[in-house]
């Protein structure tokens, strides 16, 4: 209603100002024509009130939101993106976001390019450090419940603030206490924005939104607790490095011994390789020898075979002949005979001599009584 008396007052307004005009013209000329004023009065109303129904009565609705339409305070209906139709001056449209929307908070939200921007949320732990959080929250709205939302919360700024702000700054605050300050200050905070998360996604679905992102951007701890956990984590740094000094001295020792054992077993491979060989050459040159050996006394029996098949007695007397010194032995025996060197009868007195004849050979002399020497 309001739209309309503002529509009758601008469309007064203007018909008043032309009929106006038109008195003071005619004044001017001296025909004062009142009637001509009061239709050009009318005329202009209603064409401007025309006007204004009629722009009124269309409803562009953009793409990515949704419009809720309220007649004398009902809800009547849903607009979709596109061009709709309403009563003029009657029908109310309250638009809806469909997109993502992003709340953020942050120690500078004039800084922040979210739609939303809000301070950072101050909490303490459960061992009692105090933290600020700094949280980012996207969610958009379902469109099917777009009239309860209006019906129950009211226009977009108002879900934000009743719903998105005031659920995830109380679950942050609540849920940051019972974790322990070593846990979220290592940075192993994804079990405690998981449960936020699941949180707000409860509380969203209750009031006709969607959650689709929830993270814990940062959490801020104190100067105070800074260094005292960073001495601690020099200190743990120091045992670790005095660890690792301990056990690659360990380590080196025990390379250095098997280092050694490797060596001794390559030594020892080493020596028995040269003894297998050593005995193999042995083996060998035993068996070469053999055999040379073998061949040759296969060689000296042929060679021998050889020569007993060439001798003849003629041969074999002609060959005691050309060896003969032109000496008969000495053979003294009582039984046997034995050939005795010519010497033994010189240191005995007893001298025999055999004369030679140069083309005839004389016989060996023959002594059969035993001769006794004195020493």
């Amino acid at each position: 209603m309001t739209r309309l008396f503002a529509a009758l007052t601008v469309a007064a307004a203007f018909g008043f100002f032309v009929a106006l005009l038109i008195a003071t013209l005619s004044a001017r000329k001296g025909q004062m024509n009142t009637r001509k004023a009061v239709q050009a009065f009318v005329v202009i109303f209603l064409l401007i009130l025309l006007a204004g129904v009629f722009s009124d009565s269309i409803v562009q609705i953009e793409a990515g939101t949704v419009g809720v339409v309220k007649r004398f305070g009902n809800i009547v209906g849903v607009f979709n993106p596109g061009l709709n139709f309403k009563l003029p001056f009657v029908d109310e449209v309250v638009i809806y976001r469909t997109q993502e929307i992003v709340y953020e908070t942050s120690a500078n939200p004039e800084t922040s390019k979210a739609d939303y921007r809000d301070y950072e949320v101050d909490t303490a732990t459960a061992d009692g450090q105090q933290i600020t959080a700094r949280y980012t929250v996207r969610f958009r709205i379902r469109p099917e419940r777009a009239p309860d939302i209006l019906r129950n919360l009211g226009t977009e700024a108002e879900v934000v603030e009743k719903v998105v702000k005031a659920s995830s700054r109380v679950h942050v605050r609540n849920i940051l206490k019972r974790y322990e300050a070593r846990e979220l200050y290592s940075g192993n905070v994804e079990k405690a924005q998981n449960e936020i998360a699941q949180r707000l996604r409860e509380d969203f679905e209750k009031a006709g939104l969607e959650l689709t992102f929830f993270g814990l951007r940062s959490i801020q701890f104190t100067d105070e607790y800074k260094q005292a956990v960073e001495r601690k984590q020099i200190e743990a740094e120091n045992v670790i490095t005095k660890q690792h000094l301990a056990e690659q001295a360990k380590y080196e020792k025990e390379r250095a011994i098997t280092q050694a054992q490797a060596e001794a077993e390559r030594q020892r491979l080493e020596r028995i390789g040269i003894a297998q060989g050593e005995a193999e050459a042995l083996k060998l040159r035993a068996q070469a020898e053999a055999e040379a050996i073998r061949i040759k006394a296969q060689a000296q029996a042929q060679a021998n075979q050889l020569i007993a098949q060439s001798l003849s007695d003629a041969l074999l007397r002609w060959e005691a002949i050309k060896m003969w010194n032109g000496q008969y032995p000495l053979v003294v025996g009582s039984n046997q005979p034995f050939i005795l060197p010519g010497d033994l009868f010189t240191r005995s007195g007893i001298t025999t001599t055999a004369q030679t004849q140069t083309n005839a050979p004389t016989m060996p002399i023959t002594v059969t009584t035993p001769i006794t020497t004195t020493p």
